[in-house]
C-alpha cells in the first residue's frame, strides 16, 4: 500500500511539473501576432488591481470610466474620473461586458488601438514591460513619437523596460 502511495504521489507530481510550463513574451506575442483588433477601434483599456479604466479616443479626456467587474464576470460597479458611479443601460452594460471579456482573453495590462488602427499591446512578464506596436499603413514610428521601438516581427514593433 505504501509503494502505491508512492508510486500516485510521483505520478501526481510528473504531470504538475511537466503541465508548469514558463511562458516567455515571445509565447505571449504569439496570442496577440495575428489577432483582429477592430472591436477595440477607438478604445484604450487598462487593467489594475480589479479595476479597468476604459478611455474612448472619440470623447473627451474627463470621460474615462473605471469599471469594476464581480467574480461572475458582471460589471459591478461603473465610476467617472471623479469616483461618481455612472448609470449605462442594459445595451451598453452588455457592450462593455462584451469589450472586457474580449480584452481579458488577450491577458495584457493595457491595449489602446487609436482610430488608425495604430495597436499597442502592453504586458509584464519577468520583472519586465513589453509594449509591442502594430502600425497602420498611415503612421511610421517618427509620425507617432515612437522612434525608440524596434522591429520585432513583420509589422510588429518592440519597446522592452527591465529592472534588476
Amino acid at each position: 500500500m505504501e509503494k502505491l502511495t508512492r508510486i500516485l504521489i510521483s505520478l501526481f507530481l510528473f504531470f504538475i511539473l511537466t503541465e508548469c510550463k514558463s511562458t516567455t513574451y515571445s509565447d505571449k506575442f504569439s496570442k496577440l501576432e495575428n489577432e483582429n483588433f477592430t472591436y477595440f477601434k477607438g478604445y484604450s483599456i487598462t487593467y489594475r488591481n480589479g479595476v479597468y479604466l476604459i478611455n474612448n479616443t472619440d470623447l473627451e479626456d474627463n470621460k474615462r470610466i473605471f469599471v469594476k467587474k464581480g467574480f461572475t464576470g458582471k460589471i459591478k460597479n461603473i465610476k467617472d474620473i471623479n469616483n461618481n458611479f455612472i448609470t449605462k443601460s442594459e445595451t451598453e452594460i452588455k457592450s462593455l461586458e462584451n469589450l472586457l471579456d474580449k480584452f481579458d482573453n488577450l491577458d495584457v495590462a493595457n491595449l489602446s488601438v487609436d482610430n488608425f488602427q495604430n495597436i499597442q499591446c502592453v504586458f509584464f512578464l519577468d520583472k519586465c514591460t513589453y509594449t509591442f506596436l502594430r502600425l497602420s499603413d498611415k503612421n511610421s514610428l517618427k509620425d507617432i513619437n515612437k522612434a525608440y521601438f524596434e522591429k520585432y516581427k513583420k509589422d510588429w514593433y518592440l519597446y522592452k523596460q527591465c529592472s534588476e
